[in-house]
């Protein structure tokens, strides 16, 4: 017996033209189940956890109805990379083009303040005046982030050049501690250059995000010694363990490889079952009420496919941030501001309050209450990581949205903008992800005739 959760749109994977779709449940799992007149239907698996699909997809939409304003931007400074990774969501190197002009960039940043640029796409570190960017972007009061493979940030001086430009925050390209993934996926044997530039990093003290790109029967076992290593050193604030997806020279590979943030999940609470702080899913499943939640007050632009959890540095290792803050206690406040929510979003707030307050009269709760309202109010001016306290390592569940589990509905607050030359300006980064598919898609049609 299926049952219908909600009607959305998508794409199909293989010509990549708009279709409607229906997320259902099915045999105890959810998938999205789509049609497409010419190369037929496509059933993607989406969740094996119908209870904890559900009920956030109830919590998520209750909360978050409308297009909020875009204020985080992917920003595609280069085509060019020095390396040829095979599962490259960018396609680097296949259509060299000119760089993003410096002149454009002026002009978009303009009378903008709060806003956040992702320096990426392919290899920012490949542009020399990446110095001079990151410091206009800063000096305009907004916040820049580099995306990077570290090839060039393991020579220290490089690295300090850019620290010295205004660089505080840097999302680290590091699928784990096996040459041989490195070799086999990214073509080359990386781990001695990666640890290089992590000492660079941790010298700097510079915040940073350790980006894991996850492929089913390839790196999966590396999630634990990566959740280990961030655990260790506090300059990493951030751990994203991406699932790799359909997109760009990933095409290439069978679809299975591809992984949902809900099965990474699936892969960290087993590989953490028998420690002594395991995390589980029920809790992941309380803090991302939390998260939505703080969206919801915050107005902030972020997509459900985004899941978070929270852990508290300690000596030796770490705790579970329900060992300090109640969730199971919290969640009856934040279930009841989901169903306030409908009548009055004003009443809703002040109902939520007064209903955690008693929450959080103990010591330890005031302490972790103070911090997050320090997150909120990051929150509201655009996320820099090098301000979290380094008591703390956060979590992330991610995927980049392909033609397979696009879901418009979804999209509409994707979290990351884009700004780039062959597209130009993008709001939606999901969007952005299958229109350039599509383009590629078509391009090696006419070259083929």
């Amino acid at each position: 017996m299926n049952r219908l959760i909600r009607k959305t749109e998508s794409f199909c994977p293989q010509c990549i033209q708009r279709v409607p779709a229906n997320i259902i449940e099915e045999e105890g799992k959810i998938y999205m189940v789509k049609e497409c007149p010419q190369h037929g239907r496509f059933r993607v698996f989406l969740s094996q956890h119908p209870w904890y699909y559900r009920e956030l997809n109830d919590f998520y939409f209750s909360l978050i109805k409308e297009r909020l304003p875009q204020r985080d931007y992917i920003l595609r400074l280069t085509e060019r990379c020095n390396l040829n990774c095979s599962i490259c969501l960018a396609s680097a190197n296949e259509n060299p083009t000119i760089d993003y002009p410096l002149e454009r960039l002026k002009a978009f940043i303009q009378g903008k303040r709060g806003y956040k640029f992702d320096l990426m796409g392919t290899e920012p570190t490949m542009r020399k005046d990446l110095p001079r960017i990151i410091s206009m972007i800063r000096n305009s009061g907004n916040l820049a982030a580099l995306h990077t493979n570290g090839i060039k940030i393991a020579d220290f001086s490089y690295l300090k050049k850019l620290w010295d430009a205004g660089l505080r925050e840097v999302h680290f390209q590091f699928d784990g501690f096996d040459d041989r993934f490195y070799l086999k996926v990214r073509g080359e044997k990386l781990l001695s250059i990666k640890l290089k530039a992590l000492k660079n990093l941790k010298r700097l003290n510079i915040g940073t995000d350790l980006v894991a790109t996850i492929l089913r029967g390839y790196n999966e076992k590396e999630i634990i010694k990566i959740l280990d290593y961030g655990v260790a050193n506090p300059f990493v604030r951030e751990i994203f363990f991406l699932g790799c997806r359909w997109l760009g020279k990933a095409r290439d590979f069978d679809y299975k490889v591809c992984l949902l943030p809900d099965e990474i999940i699936d892969f960290l609470t087993e590989q953490t079952r028998e420690s002594k702080e395991p995390i589980t899913r029920e809790e992941i499943f309380r803090f991302q009420k939390l998260y939505f939640t703080l969206l919801s007050l915050t107005s902030l632009k972020k997509c459900f496919y985004i899941h978070h959890y929270l852990l508290v540095r300690r000596e030796g290792g770490y705790q579970n941030i329900h060992r300090i803050l109640n969730l199971a206690k919290m969640e009856k406040a934040l279930d009841s501001y989901k169903e306030n929510v409908k009548a009055s979003r004003r009443l809703a707030k002040a109902i939520l309050f007064a209903n955690l307050f008693p929450k959080l009269l103990r010591p330890s709760t005031l302490i972790l209450a103070k911090d997050f309202l320090m997150h909120r109010s990051l929150l509201t001016s655009g996320f820099d990581i090098s301000c979290i306290p380094s008591k703390y390592l956060l979590l992330g569940f991610i995927s980049a949205c392909d033609p397979y589990m696009y879901d418009s509905r979804i999209a509409l607050n994707c979290g990351k903008g884009e700004l780039s030359l062959d597209l130009g300006e993008q709001e939606l980064g999901a969007w952005a992800n299958c229109l350039r598919d599509k383009k590629r898609l078509n391009e090696d049609f006419s070259t083929s005739k």
